[in-house]
């Protein structure tokens, strides 16, 4: 009998644009965990390493660096190369250096250098909220994570996190200033304009004043980060 699932690589070929590696390097490259972010939007952590980060040569120095524990992932160190990162996550070392998992044109994945003093401090997207047990309001973010929030904390809204704790938030309403996470026009920013309610066959979308001009893009596509 076939294996039907639960593999731990896939087929470079196959890889997710947003991943932009190597095509020919290598048959395979190592399959992210599920559970964070979407399948098309993370990289597995010992991927990032060798080829985005250029910190390790080969696998056997990512699992080195992983198994010494000098890999944090917002705070806590992380084992797992299969680990999935994406969007918003800050991955830092032992010696200091701190990077910001942000996105390029076309939505690549690009790690920017920051500021170690920022800690693990995250903006992250609303993307769902719930009553839990206790009559707790939970909020669901975007790299996939679930915490305790406010009533008013609304779905689109964003919300800055450190240490697993809604710190401040970012309201989304026209007007607002934001930047785009994914889709075509991914990296660019700016101001909303206007919202395009959806339909049973078309999703919500909105329109964006860029400074240079103005475009279109689906409402899931953009985080809020200012008003």
């Amino acid at each position: 009998m076939s294996s039907k699932g639960n593999n731990r690589h896939m087929n470079r070929f196959a890889a997710s644009n947003y991943l932009k590696v190597e095509r020919k390097l290598s048959k395979y490259i190592a399959k992210p965990n599920a559970g964070r972010f979407t399948s098309k939007n993370t990289i597995a952590l010992v991927t990032l390493l060798k080829e985005k980060m250029h910190v390790a040569a080969d696998t056997r120095e990512a699992r080195l660096l992983l198994k010494k524990g000098n890999v944090r992932i917002n705070g806590k160190a992380v084992r797992d190369e299969r680990y999935p990162v994406g969007f918003g996550d800050v991955v830092s070392f032992s010696d200091g250096e701190s990077y910001r998992i942000d996105v390029a044109k076309h939505g690549y994945i690009s790690p920017v250098e920051s500021d170690a003093k920022a800690g693990n401090a995250r903006l992250l997207k609303v993307i769902g909220k719930y009553v839990g047990s206790g009559n707790r309001m939970m909020i669901r973010l975007y790299d996939g994570t679930t915490i305790s929030g406010k009533n008013d904390i609304m779905v689109n809204d964003s919300v800055s996190v450190q240490d697993g704790a809604v710190k401040s938030v970012v309201k989304f309403s026209k007007g607002a200033k934001c930047y785009v996470i994914k889709g075509k026009h991914a990296s660019e920013s700016g101001v909303i304009k206007a919202v395009t309610e959806g339909t049973a066959t078309r999703s919500p979308t909105v329109e964006i004043d860029s400074g240079k001009g103005t475009f279109q893009t689906l409402l899931e596509n953009i985080m809020v980060t200012g008003e």
